[in-house]
């Protein structure tokens, strides 16, 4: 599997049960409600990263494998889901490759990242551009490429979820949905005639950090300093939070990326029919910004 231009063999294997593991996790990804949705574990050749109730991956200590064991009743959709939105992001991350956690779209030939947390309404906004006249080019992952001349982004997988009332408001019936995955009630949706996508890298031009303030009109204003370096750092993918030398290659790339990308925090009213005005304000900034 070609992981953003870097290779990742991957491997599925039959269902099993998951086990008690014999240590605790060294790290833990928790949802808003308390419930653990990622462990992370060392093993003698590499990482385990168990996902409770649905799978266990394996993965390799240089990030070039991942074997995959589903959890008795999970299916291949959810498996592939997995592997793509949550693996290969992190697999990357132990290559060297800097990941984030971004949606990101074209604009006036360049590509803007929106980064943010799980429901803030990245995909939204992503979705909204590639309706309207613009790409995506990623909805979970944001994959930096470093040159002399900038940062690029690459493209990924080319589809986008979203939970069913943004698909009702903003997108219709026209495009074309992947089949449901066993863990969550979002959409996946296909891109198309209607829902474009870029498939090749593109400058990065910059980045809007989501906020969820109690807000009544589009605000933008510009990170700077330490500001700026935790948002990139808070919206990154890490797949050994304890090694300490992957930890300092971590901070120097992220140093070097939000140093690099000019970086605003972007809050709006979460309404439906406000996206038009969001959209043109972001055009306007950004436009600005080239």
């Amino acid at each position: 599997h070609l992981g953003y231009g870097r290779v990742i063999d991957k491997t599925i294997k039959p269902a099993r049960s998951q086990e008690p593991v014999s240590q605790d996790p060294f790290n833990c990804y928790v949802l808003d409600d308390d419930t653990v949705w990622t462990e992370f574990y060392h093993t003698r050749d590499g990482y385990l990263l168990r996902f409770p109730g649905l799978a266990d991956f394996d993965v390799t200590i240089d990030g070039s494998q991942v074997v995959a064991y589903p959890a008795k009743g999970t299916d291949e959709a959810t498996i592939e889901h997995l592997y793509i939105n949550q693996l290969v992001p992190l697999a990357l991350s132990r290559q060297g490759q800097p990941a984030f956690h971004a949606s990101v779209v074209t604009l006036g030939g360049s590509a803007i990242a929106f980064l943010g947390h799980s429901g803030t309404g990245k995909s939204t906004l992503a979705a909204s551009f590639a309706l309207n006249g613009e790409m995506f080019l990623t909805d979970d992952a944001l994959l930096v490429e470093e040159s002399d001349e900038g940062c690029r982004v690459r493209p990924s997988h080319a589809s986008l979820r979203l939970w069913s009332d943004s698909v009702e408001a903003i997108v219709g019936n026209d495009i074309q949905k992947a089949g449901p995955i066993s863990y969550s009630d979002k959409a996946q949706l296909l891109a198309g005639e209607a829902l474009a996508f870029c498939n090749e890298s593109q400058p990065l031009a910059g980045a809007y950090v989501l906020e969820q303030r109690s807000v009544s009109s589009v605000l933008i204003r510009e990170l700077t300093g330490l500001d700026r370096y935790m948002a990139w750092l808070g919206n990154s993918f890490l797949l050994d939070v304890v090694d300490n030398d992957l930890l300092a290659r971590h901070f120097d790339w992220t140093h070097r990326i939000s140093g690099n990308v000019p970086t605003f925090a972007l809050d709006f009213p979460r309404d439906y029919d406000i996206l038009p005005e969001v959209r043109a304000a972001i055009r306007e900034h950004a436009g600005a910004l080239a």
